[in-house]
């Protein structure tokens, strides 16, 4: 999304909707983008855009909508935030309804997804720079595994039941659209909204999955570790370090046990790789994580259990989620969905709650081949074997359409070829085997999810989550608490899938997976609380091989907090999501400060180093020695890589806890001499230094008027089209990718949610957006302010109809 969101960028007008004369000056700068849309007809005041601000239907007190395919009638309630409450006499027709009033709320943002996810952008603008973008998705295969999983679901009669009930539900509500009614978007694009399908419900999931697991460096560990050798590589890139609270363990952050041998993959050479020494830059971020803990009772004042999520996605608007209430006979569940896909993805019901977060193991493995110049064979074990092919047509506005021929083998596919470089030539002629891939029924995971009442019903919902592998955190009316690391993880030879394999060889390609009952998880420990923010579910002494993009910092805080109380409550959990503190900047400020040689600073300097040395690290709105760490750990870190910065494959630095640790002790480290001088420099030396350097940055950002972390620290949650006029800009915000509020300029929070459960659930929540996808309603963004100064709101889960009734001022009727 990030790279579509970069090719977009066109438009820097504000726009007041629906004032129709600021609307025609931005579109009249919008030509560059749109080209020829029909400007007439979104100018006339009785069905073009105007009409987009018209939300009477949502304001509504009794709203009747008749002739739905329904076999009884439903009602929904709409509560103060415009939440809806779905009462239905049974599953099939709460599915139909959930369809309908999501694509009431939501249907370009849910149908825009599903062009992303199969690669038809191409469809939409009339621009040759989306014919990449689509080939690229057409290649990594995710249109052709929505496929197979649906298949898969289609065989399973209560998933195919609730798909098809929810593809009918929108598909009644597209049905009903015209021009004056249709949303904003499908004007300003000039299409139209086509029947919605099971297949593009499957692709937003598969397009979540992508999003979770599209992060890899096969290729710069494997340039890595040529470069640096076995031993240094050990030192600087270890699969574990001392600093780490693993999932499976509430105890105190240990040295690791047992410990791997260090890499030696024999088959990795110079030769092995491609000549070319780049390696394209990401455009996933690894740090795309989550928090979510849980507490059983013996820790919180209520003596009931408490659960708090907060998954971190890309910041946008329309919003990730939507928020709802799915009732009938044997369901009573509160959460948030994914547009477009049907129950309830994270939430709670009267007996249970759960939270997701990223499990961050690498599911993406790279296969270097050997291909035969007229692409039509491969060699395996030996023997060269026909290397299948598909022809994807790609449809393209104003052009013909392109036919791009996808090659594939037993790995996978053949991502990047001689005719299709995409952003990586050195990845040409490797197959990608990716476990999205494989066909999968997550939904089924959700909806035996939304109706579980207790831990083993938990458990046998969750079986059916495969890709990406999640955590997912539980508790229970009964106290019970738990965290399982959940999906389809594979039985691999230690260092398998952290390099590029060989894909000449058959023993390369893994064909097992560690057993359900195998994986990593934890259920109702001693220390009485679990907890996952993307830190390694295991120690070392775990008997499987694993790897991936794990991220300690924020466990380790998580960790700090939970194991200094015992007395616990819903405001608690809400200071923690809030939490602003760095646990890593609280670790190495006394090292950075022990080894900065005064003697060589200015007095102002030393005035600066004396006012940061009483910083907690915590990065508050209006705290003034973030900014100055920030600067300083980044010179710091830049300084001690610098040879590593060399290399023209150059990805990322080692861990900064491995950095730390040199500087405690090894300050006289190799890796501390800076390339260019002649002078051997120290730790000593380079945190001096870099401290200088960082006060001169500073005091130019003090002069420019940023004064506060708040004024440096914006935040931008952006429309889908990356269109600011659309967007909520700028936003100052405390927080920082290694806080518990982990909030950068373009994700953060996505949804946070606190739950106690009891006599019956109290939950609060929030997320940056609003119900609505309609630009033109207040109901759009108007949750973005509150998301930002840290506030809640209370979610309501009406026990039955009658309390919902009771509760709320707006209700519709679907009736047959």
């Amino acid at each position: 999304m990030l790279e579509i969101q970069n090719k977009m960028k066109f438009i820097n007008s504000y726009f007041l909707f629906p004032l129709l004369a600021l609307v025609l000056v931005v579109f009249a700068l919008s030509n560059q983008m749109f080209g020829a849309f029909p400007l007439g007809k979104l100018m006339q005041p009785f069905v073009g855009a105007v009409q987009n601000s018209n939300n009477e239907r949502l304001n509504a007190t009794r709203f009747t909508i008749s002739g739905q395919d329904l076999s009884d009638s439903v009602t929904i309630f709409f509560d103060e935030r415009k939440v809806p409450h779905i009462y239905a006499k049974n599953t099939q027709d709460l599915y139909y309804a959930q369809g309908y009033v999501t694509a009431y709320l939501r249907l370009w943002q849910m149908d825009f997804l599903s062009y992303v996810a199969a690669g038809r952008l191409s469809e939409v603008f009339d621009k040759e720079d989306f014919l990449e973008i689509d080939r690229n998705q057409k290649r990594l295969g995710i249109e052709e595994a929505a496929k197979k999983s649906l298949t898969m679901m289609e065989k399973d009669p209560e998933t195919n039941q609730v798909l098809t009930a929810y593809t009918r539900g929108v598909n009644a509500y597209i049905g009903e659209l015209n021009y004056k009614t249709m949303p904003f978007e499908y004007k300003m694009l000039d299409y139209s909204p086509e029947p919605w399908t099971k297949l593009k419900s499957a692709l937003i999931l598969k397009n979540m999955a992508n999003a979770l697991s599209g992060y890899g460096e096969d290729l710069f560990m494997s340039k890595i570790f040529l470069a640096l050798g076995k031993e240094k590589f050990g030192q600087l890139y270890p699969e574990f370090h001392s600093h780490m609270s693993p999932m499976m363990s509430a105890t105190a952050v240990g040295p690791p046990q047992n410990a791997w041998p260090a890499h030696n993959p024999g088959y990795l050479t110079y030769s092995f790789l491609s000549a070319n020494s780049l390696v394209a830059k990401s455009a996933y971020n690894p740090k795309l994580g989550s928090n979510s803990w849980a507490v059983s009772g013996k820790k919180t004042k209520s003596g009931f259990p408490i659960l708090a999520s907060d998954p971190h996605l890309g910041l946008s608007l329309p919003a990730i989620w939507v928020e709802m209430q799915l009732s009938a006979p044997g369901m009573n569940v509160y959460g948030v969905s994914l547009p477009g896909t049907p129950a309830v993805i994270i939430g709670f019901n009267e007996k249970i709650a759960w939270g997701i977060t990223n499990g961050a193991d690498d599911v993406k493995d790279w296969y270097r081949l050997k291909i035969s110049d007229d692409y039509k064979k491969y060699e395996l074990d030996g023997q060269w074997i026909d290397l299948k092919f598909r022809v994807e047509q790609i449809k393209r506005r104003g052009h013909a359409p392109f036919l791009d021929t996808v090659y594939s083998t037993v790995h996978g596919p053949v991502v990047n070829d001689k005719k299709f470089n995409g952003s990586n030539a050195d990845l040409v002629n490797c197959a990608l085997k990716w476990e999205l891939h494989q066909p999968s029924n997550e939904f089924l995971a959700f909806i035996k999810l939304n109706k579980a009442g207790n831990y083993p019903e938990f458990e046998n919902a969750i079986r059916n989550y495969r890709c990406p592998v999640q955590n997912f955190t539980f508790i229970a009316k009964d106290n019970t608490i738990a965290v399982d690391h959940q999906g389809s993880v594979a039985v691999k030879w230690y260092g398998q899938g952290k390099f590029i394999l060989d894909g000449t060889q058959r023993k390369h390609i893994y064909t097992k997976y560690i057993k359900d009952d195998s994986l990593p998880k934890v259920h109702n420990p001693v220390s009485n609380y679990v907890l996952s923010a993307n830190q390694h579910p295991t120690s070392p002494s775990f008997p499987y091989y694993y790897n991936g993009y794990f991220s300690e910092t924020r466990a380790n805080r998580i960790h700090q907090l939970l194991q200094q109380g015992n007395s616990f409550d819903i405001a608690d959990m809400e200071a923690m999501q809030l939490d602003n503190v760095n646990f890593f900047a609280e670790l190495v400020m006394p090292l950075l400060l022990q080894h900065t040689d005064q003697a060589r600073l200015t007095a102002n300097q030393r005035q600066l180093l004396a006012g940061i040395s009483t910083w907690k690290g915590a990065y508050d709105v209006g705290d003034q020695q973030a900014l100055l760490y920030e600067l300083w750990w980044k010179q710091v870190r830049d300084y001690t890589w610098d040879e590593l910065a060399q290399y023209s494959f150059f990805m990322r630095p080692p861990e900064d806890y491995v950095l730390l640790d040199l500087i405690k002790q090894e300050p006289n480290s190799q890796y501390f001499d800076k390339i260019g001088t002649s002078k051997k420099e120290s730790a000593i030396d380079i945190i001096t230094q870099a401290f200088v350097v960082a006060t001169r940055e500073y005091t130019k950002y003090r002069k420019e008027g940023i004064k506060s972390w708040a004024d440096f620290n914006k935040v931008n949650v952006m429309h889908m089209t990356n269109i600011p006029a659309f967007s909520k800009m700028d936003l100052a915000s405390a927080g920082n990718p290694e806080a518990l509020n982990a909030i950068s300029a373009e994700w953060g929070p996505s949804w946070r949610m606190v739950v106690e459960l009891g006599d019956r659930p109290k939950a609060y929540g929030i997320y940056p957006g609003g119900q609505s996808g309609n630009i033109g309603s207040p109901n759009y963004d108007n949750f973005v302010g509150d998301w930002q100064k840290g506030k809640y709101y209370p979610l309501h889960l009406f026990l039955n109809q009658q309390e919902a009734e009771q509760n709320t001022n707006s209700t519709w009727t679907l009736k047959k």
